[in-house]
């Protein structure tokens, strides 16, 4: 005669939980991959953002040094007189570089006070796509 098998016997009984950890560890892991390619697509947005702004304020500086060039000419050292803010114009060709392309820069100028105490105030606005930078520099 066989014994008689309970249904509470463990040795008859299948029991476990590594299906359902299985199952968590793959959805916490897929959740993950998920997360990264967003992370990823967010730093690479962020990248070409970075560029522009970095972009935009290199050629507002060189704008900015160009038009202190025209305020003051090297060749007019050391003293330099008979210039003003009507002598300056916005810097061109400077987008000619490949790696300034798309880019443009406007200058301006304005003067305070009078001779021989004039203190002059050029501000450089340098544009790459949708980035806007902005360079002003004070000079006496």
């Amino acid at each position: 005669m066989r014994p008689r098998v309970l249904p509470n016997n463990p040795r008859t009984r299948q029991a476990g939980v590594g299906l359902p950890v299985a199952i968590f560890v793959i959805t916490v892991i897929a959740a993950f991959v998920v997360n990264m390619g967003y992370l990823v697509q967010d730093n690479a947005s962020g990248r070409g953002e970075q560029i522009q702004t970095a972009r935009a304020q290199l050629i507002a500086e060189s704008g900015a040094n160009l038009a202190l060039s025209q305020l003051f000419p090297p060749s007019a050292a050391p003293s330099y007189t008979g210039y003003n803010c009507g002598s300056i114009s916005s810097p061109t060709g400077l987008d000619n570089d490949p790696g300034m392309a798309g880019c443009s820069v406007a200058v301006s100028c304005s003067s305070a006070g009078s001779s021989p105490n004039v203190i002059y105030s050029i501000t450089s606005v340098g544009t790459c796509d949708n980035s806007v930078q902005s360079v002003t520099v004070d000079a006496m």
